[in-house]
């Protein structure tokens, strides 16, 4: 029987430098990618979560890259497999970067997918379809400014490369972002006004 799983990853943070996000873009892109490459026929839907802010829910020293996927116990069991096993997954935790004291599991959700509770249902059951289909995207997105070049086992070299390509993630959303996602979702709702701040109302 499927249900959500869940693994976190938890990135090293010293809170007097800034966060190093290179470190999961290359998560996203050498265990996640792997695992949705070979895992897929097992997997009906996953999604990434990024977090990093510094607010009451007190994320001490450390962010953190959740990655979810909607399959059975017996795909979870060797996805966690694959994950430990992963070369790349060993070079982070050789380096430092990923926080030591807890062994990274995967393990079913217990609560709702959906990450705020008051969404009405029809929307709660409907919306992991269209997180799933952002998280493609954003695996692709990355796949396409790599261009092909090879990902670089040292890890210096690794942080210049996927510093790189986060900085090509950003321009891109900041470039285009509202036209190529925000205008064409609003354009599936109909170009509707929705809200997007207490009182404030926009079009895109």
């Amino acid at each position: 029987m499927r249900k959500w799983y869940s693994c976190n990853f938890s990135v090293s943070w010293d809170r007097g430098q800034k966060p190093k996000i290179w470190v999961d873009i290359f998560i996203i892109d050498t265990i996640v990618g792997k695992i949705i490459s070979q895992k897929k026929s097992e997997i009906a839907l996953w999604r990434i979560h990024r977090r990093w802010a510094n607010d009451e829910h007190g994320h001490e020293l450390t962010f953190d890259l959740t990655f979810d996927c909607f399959t059975n116990e017996e795909a979870a069991k060797a996805i966690e497999s694959l994950i430990k096993d992963n070369m790349h997954f060993k070079i982070l935790k050789e380096a430092g970067l990923l926080t030591d004291g807890k062994e990274l599991k995967i393990s079913p959700k217990t609560n709702d997918i959906a990450s705020d509770t008051g969404w009405p249902e029809p929307l709660k059951e409907s919306w992991p379809y269209y997180i799933n289909g952002c998280c493609e995207m954003f695996l692709s997105l990355i796949e396409n400014i790599k261009g092909g070049k090879s990902v670089p086992h040292d890890i210096n070299n690794a942080e210049k490369f996927y510093t790189e390509v986060n900085n090509e993630i950003i321009r891109i959303w900041q470039s285009f972002g509202c036209n190529a996602f925000f205008h064409h979702i609003s354009a599936i709702f109909g170009y509707e006004p929705l809200s997007v701040s207490m009182g404030l109302w926009g079009r895109f």
